[in-house]
């Protein structure tokens, strides 16, 4: 988005994720007095209707002061995304000593699908790195690294078992992101013929974020533990770690952005844009939009 610093890069499949961080977050500021609507407002729906596109916003300044919610509550589906809360409860776990992150997992590609229970294979095409890896053991710790820095959907499975399903969604819903639903295992197919569908809204991703940014799930060892994970990634454009960033198109056209950014104007925001043909046009414009939200606060 061209904001301050150069991003760090960070995991994406569907969802460019950009989650704007600093290695060494400073103190989160807490919540401070009513919470009032942007000034930016009229702002951003000036550009956004200049632009054609169909846009969803949901932001929220860290000291709860600012926010702007735009469609904020209209459902996008995406891989990454829903990889957050899985990591979070993995860490929440562990800090209450139900389970340790050296704790060690024979890797598998088949899983059962939460329909019937019949099984299925992660398929080797998928490009997923732990496919080919079947037999090997590795760490609660080392799966959680390659579910996020890779997008690995089978890491991802073996930690729902691990955790599980229902346990991550109540963690989920604990934090006030009930627009966020790891309905099934990734890559289940029945479940998806179900209409059991892994999704989240804007809304809900920023709410997991703020949690995130503010220690309100686990201690802040564990979470600059978690964004140390986000911010090791190597794939191509998502989750990224500084004022700046850039949005990355899916498969689909549409870009997902979501960031947290600490430093003088500290803030989380996700934005969901739809309808553009011009990949250009579309980074251009979410980063118009963080800097009007950026300045306003």
């Amino acid at each position: 988005m061209g904001l301050m610093r150069p991003a760090i890069r960070i995991p994406a499949t569907l969802l460019a994720l950009i989650f704007a961080v600093a290695v060494s977050a400073p103190a989160q500021e807490a919540p401070t007095g009513e919470t009032h609507e942007s000034s930016a407002r009229p702002d951003v729906e000036n550009l956004i209707q200049q632009s054609g596109a169909d846009v969803s916003i949901a932001f929220r300044s860290l000291d709860g002061g600012q926010e702007l919610l735009i469609h904020a509550d209209r459902p996008f589906r995406d891989s990454v995304a829903m990889k957050l809360p899985i990591m979070i409860e993995l860490f929440a776990q562990a800090q209450a000593g139900e389970l340790r992150l050296t704790d060690m997992i024979r890797v598998r590609p088949i899983f059962h699908s939460v329909v019937d229970g019949t099984a299925y294979s992660v398929d080797p095409a998928s490009g997923d790195e732990l496919a080919r890896n079947a037999g090997q053991l590795m760490t609660l710790r080392d799966l959680c690294e390659v579910m996020i820095t890779r997008d690995s959907d089978i890491a991802a499975n073996l930690l729902i078992e691990k955790l599980g399903l229902q346990s991550i969604q109540n963690r989920t819903h604990s934090i006030g992101a009930d627009g966020m639903v790891l309905a099934s295992y990734f890559d289940d197919e029945k479940a998806v013929a179900k209409g059991l569908r892994n999704a989240t809204t804007p809304h809900a991703l920023m709410t997991i974020l703020l949690a995130l940014a503010h220690n309100e799930v686990v201690d802040q060892d564990a979470s600059q533990e978690m964004i140390g994970i986000l911010a090791r990634s190597r794939l191509p454009g998502s989750i990224a770690y500084a004022p700046a960033s850039q949005a990355v198109r899916t498969p689909t056209g549409d870009v997902h952005d979501a960031d947290i950014v600490f430093g003088a104007r500290s803030f989380v925001l996700v934005i969901d844009v739809r309808g553009l043909t011009d990949s250009q046009a579309t980074a251009a414009l979410v980063g118009q939009i963080a800097r009007l939200l950026a300045a306003a606060i």
